[in-house]
């Protein structure tokens, strides 16, 4: 009677002049009857006779400063505290935790049950302000992580820890989707992703990756700091509501992933696909790296799910590009015999592919092992291993090679075929030698190879075009008197003017796009033919009449020549006639 008599009493005073506390965090009594607690239970002897009377006295005590924080007429929010009410408030938990251990022994002793029963109840109410406080204080994102932790500890210490998990656990997943849907990365329905245009839909991904690699970066590893913080001192705890959080927080994010994953599939959305495949891939990774476990289970087994559709749609695209080049029946000659279109896009696909050859290389390795077919090495031509993925890329190489050879013949000029083959395979080495990424999956062996082709067509063109006029100026057949050679002369002349103004109409029509392979084809022409022509002209042009009969038949003088062959390949006819193809 007289503890309801008491608590009667406080709530009557608590009507008249409400909360907060006084400024003295504790009446005299409650202190001194405090430290005696304290001495129970720091001593290791045995407890007093006396004992429960005391511990009935403080639990009373307790309970009548407990109406002055949290009563059905009253509540005291934490924040509101002074630090020496909030010290004393944690510090009474604490004893009343301790005492419940200590009574625990005693708790087949008659005369210790009701004072066991009474501590557990006061505990319980205790715990019931302290959790209500602690998702008060998740929930204020301005609140230190100091008073989380503070009011954490009691809980765990006083065996709430499983109230204190799921506070911690709710209210951190409901900022966290706060955050989701103030960045705009809720979940999408599926069907609107698919009935998207994919101009849209492809903004649309950009600002995805770049929000949720942001959001992978940055609230992920705060998050994980803020348990460690409130959790303090307990590895077990943070571990898991981490693991828990980042598993349904991410597997929501991802659902867009997902359903971009499963679109229709077109060249044009590879590099968003690899782009989608590693952010996905970076974000678990790191996520990982903040657990001692490593990434729950669901989340991997989501995101691998997810990245092996990526995957699928990627090598499909590939093996499409594949399919795209053998069915380019085209038979129109390209003009001047430059790069081929087909040769531009090719090349520029694959250079473009070569800056995800990482991820490129892990999606063809991990669809290898889906596959079952790890175990079925490929080679090279001299025999070095080969990774699947350096296998497609030589395959499409090789397929677009024997499409520029089955185009180059086309053209009635085999000097034109030779121009377009050179057009061509530079174009491609250029592309190869500026992508260290291309380079390195081509190896050396492919790119000395084409490079050797390269000089076989150089060597034809001089060859077929410029062999014929050199055969013009061979001294064969020019010797004896003036008389027998003259007509000679005369006709190897006519010949080579003939001749040399073809090539000059003709080829400085003819396209050579690359700048240093021009110069080098056209140094290389002038070194072969201009000094030979000027060793003629020196040798034989004597034999002609000065005057009319000499500029009948030496048309052009050496350095005509030169600058005639210096305005070869310049993409415009010499003249208004009509270029050979």
């Amino acid at each position: 009677m007289d503890s309801q008599e008491n608590e009667h009493a406080t709530t009557t005073n608590e009507e008249e002049q409400p909360p907060p506390p006084s400024s003295s965090p504790l009446p005299p009594d409650l202190a001194t009857i405090s430290a005696e607690i304290d001495q129970y239970i720091s001593s290791l002897e045995p407890l007093p006779p006396d004992a429960p009377t005391i511990i009935e006295k403080f639990l009373m005590l307790v309970e009548e400063e407990m109406e002055a924080y949290d009563s059905a007429d009253a509540h005291v929010k934490w924040s509101c505290l002074k630090e020496e009410d909030a010290s004393w408030f944690l510090r009474t938990a604490d004893r009343v935790t301790s005492l419940l251990k200590i009574l625990a022994e005693f708790g087949s002793e008659y005369k210790y049950a009701y004072t066991i029963n009474r501590a557990g109840s006061v505990l319980q109410r205790t715990m019931s302000y302290l959790e209500g406080e602690f998702k008060v204080m998740l929930e204020e994102h301005g609140k230190t992580p100091t008073d989380l932790t503070r009011v954490c500890g009691a809980m765990l210490r006083g065996g709430y820890q499983d109230e204190c998990c799921h506070v911690y656990f709710i209210a951190r997943r409901e900022a966290l989707e706060e955050k989701i849907v103030q960045l705009g990365l809720e979940q999408v329905s599926i069907d609107d992703i698919h009935n998207k245009p994919w101009e849209s839909l492809e903004r649309d991904i950009e600002v995805w990756i770049m929000k949720f690699t942001s959001f992978a970066k940055e609230e992920f590893p705060a998050e994980r700091n803020l348990l460690d913080s409130v959790f303090a001192g307990d590895s077990t705890i943070p571990e898991i509501l981490f693991s828990a959080l980042t598993c349904g927080i991410t597997k929501h994010i991802l659902k867009f992933a997902e359903a971009v994953a499963l679109t229709r599939r077109s060249p044009d959305k590879l590099f968003k696909y690899l782009t989608i495949y590693e952010a996905i891939r970076d974000a678990v990774s790191g996520i990982g790296a903040m657990l001692a476990q490593g990434v729950a289970p669901e989340l991997k087994n989501e995101a691998l799910m997810i990245r092996s559709h990526l995957g699928e749609a990627t090598i499909s695209i590939l093996t499409d590009l594949e399919n795209s080049i053998r069915n380019d029946h085209g038979k129109n000659p390209v003009p001047g015999g430059a790069v081929h279109p087909i040769t531009t896009y090719i090349m520029n696909y694959l250079e473009f592919s070569a800056m995800y050859k990482d991820s490129l290389e892990q999606v063809y390795l991990e669809h290898q092992r889906l596959e079952a077919t790890a175990a079925a090495s490929n080679t090279d031509a001299e025999g070095a291993v080969v990774s699947p993925l350096q296998e497609q890329i030589l395959k499409i190489m090789d397929l677009l090679l024997s499409n520029i050879e089955a185009k180059s013949k086309f053209y009635k000029d085999t000097s034109l075929t030779s121009i377009f083959m050179m057009n061509n395979g530079r174009y491609m080495l250029k592309k190869i030698k500026k992508s260290s990424g291309l380079y390195s999956l081509l190896a050396e062996t492919w790119y000395r190879k084409m490079s050797s082709d390269l000089r076989q067509y150089h060597k034809g063109y001089q060859r077929e075009t410029w062999g014929k006029l050199l055969g013009f100026l061979n001294p064969e057949g020019l010797t004896g008197n003036n008389k027998h050679v003259k007509p000679l002369l005369k006709e190897r002349f006519k010949n080579f003017n003939a001749l040399f103004d073809d090539i000059r109409k003709t080829q400085t029509g003819w396209v050579i796009s690359d700048e240093q392979l021009q110069s080098e084809l056209r140094v290389s022409i002038s070194n072969m033919v201009v000094p030979a022509y000027r060793s003629f002209l020196a040798r034989y042009s004597q034999i002609f009449s000065s005057g009319r009969q000499t500029e009948k038949y030496i048309k052009h003088q050496p350095d005509d020549v030169e600058t005639s062959i210096e305005c070869l390949f310049s993409g415009t006819p010499a003249t208004s006639g009509k270029r050979k193809l």
